[in-house]
């Protein structure tokens, strides 16, 4: 009788697992869709008019920029159909609706960026090799993400496609919603 009732109770135990498990892997999938997902997966039918060569900025230049009305839900704008590179102090980082949402910091100015992960990935991206080395490296030498902001105050070359997001506040936000998102490019200097 103890056999059963304790053989009953680890089979309980297992399939609560393989249901939590279930769960989480059903939102994981959810948070990989959306008007912008293209867009944010860099796998938009415009993606191809994008210079994936960075052109060099600063936070502050990519904050500066005129904010576009009503934000673009595909790629027409020049922000949008170029690569940027920024060097910056990554303040903090966190998971956010499956994407590794970054704080880059630099002479007083903030602007997000952001890393699909892996399992959203269309194969169909472009640069798609590159976000996922983003995503390993950061996620191997600085930190593993949780839905927390963790602070990291790492510095790093970083290098993204332009994106006009609709957020007008939130941590890091630049003021005109600007950001590099997706982050094709990741090489920390020191911090990780």
């Amino acid at each position: 009788m103890i056999v059963v009732v304790g053989a009953l109770l680890g089979l309980s135990a297992l399939a609560a697992k393989v249901d939590a498990r279930a769960n989480s892997d059903a939102r994981n999938v959810n948070q990989c869709n959306g008007p912008l997902y293209p867009l944010r997966t860099f796998s938009d039918p415009k993606r191809r008019t994008v210079r994936v060569t960075p052109r060099t900025t600063t936070i502050e230049a990519i904050g500066e920029r005129g904010r576009p009305q009503p934000t673009p839900t595909i790629r027409k704008t020049p922000f949008q159909k170029q690569a940027w590179e920024v060097v910056a102090s990554v303040d903090s980082y966190r998971l956010d609706h499956g994407e590794l949402r970054l704080v880059l910091f630099d002479h007083g100015a903030y602007v997000n960026a952001a890393v699909p992960s892996p399992a959203c990935i269309p194969a169909n991206a472009r640069q798609r090799k590159e976000m996922m080395a983003v995503w390993t490296l950061f996620t191997t030498k600085c930190g593993h993400p949780t839905g927390d902001w963790q602070p990291l105050g790492a510095v790093a070359y970083v290098g993204g496609v332009g994106f006009w997001s609709g957020a007008r506040s939130g941590r890091g936000i630049a003021p005109n919603g600007a950001e590099l998102h997706p982050v094709t490019d990741f090489r920390p200097v020191a911090g990780c």
